[in-house]
């Protein structure tokens, strides 16, 4: 009789604490009210910034350049000069003014990127294969060849060193009539840093 009690009380109590870990529903839900959905993207509204003036800040150096209205320096009126010398192919040029004096490494202004605000791409080009292509249309003319590999060096080979202020010349091969967003390579290609229009 004893024998049947403690397997009784041995049932009941294997039986108590199956339901208790059956029951384990008992914990409640997490109230989904207090927990924080993840964050929908925004998208951002394409504006036109051609004609605004666009900045960028790159390992302490700092640059300003405009891609629309009325273009002065003594870079581009050498260019255009050259150009016209060999009746060459015509570019757009943008003169990019570059603070290096606090800069840690050296600037070669490798290119720009502009997103038009119907979302078209424009590549700036080598300013090597622009010197190039007027050097074959100078043809025989070696004054007017060596006029411009003259500009090749001076232009085309920009290395702004840090502690030094200076001009950098990007060429396009078509004019630049609209831009939503620029990028800029100010040190070769690998790295790049967007711009703000201002």
């Amino acid at each position: 009789m004893k024998k049947h009690m403690v397997v009784a009380a041995v049932l009941a109590l294997t039986f108590g604490v199956a339901g208790c870990s059956a029951g384990g529903n008992d914990v409640a839900a997490p109230d989904q009210s207090e927990v924080e959905s993840t964050p929908t993207e925004t998208m951002q509204t394409p504006v036109e910034n051609i004609d605004k003036t666009w900045t960028f800040d790159y390992q302490g150096a700092s640059g300003t350049f405009k891609l629309g209205g009325d273009q002065n320096s003594d870079a581009l009126t050498a260019l255009e000069t050259a150009r016209t010398s060999v009746n060459g192919t015509t570019y757009t040029f943008v003169p990019v003014e570059l603070d290096n004096t606090n800069g840690s490494t050296s600037l070669n202004m490798y290119g720009l990127t502009v997103v038009t605000k119907d979302g078209q791409q424009i590549d700036s080009t080598s300013l090597q294969d622009v010197f190039s292509s007027w050097r074959d249309a100078a043809g025989d003319d070696v004054e007017k060849y060596n006029a411009i590999v003259d500009l090749s060096n001076e232009y085309g080979q920009f290395d702004l060193q840090p502690g030094a202020k200076g001009t950098a010349v990007v060429a396009f091969q078509q004019p630049v009539t609209s831009a939503w967003r620029v990028t800029v390579a100010p040190a070769g290609g690998s790295e790049q840093v967007e711009a703000v229009a201002k």
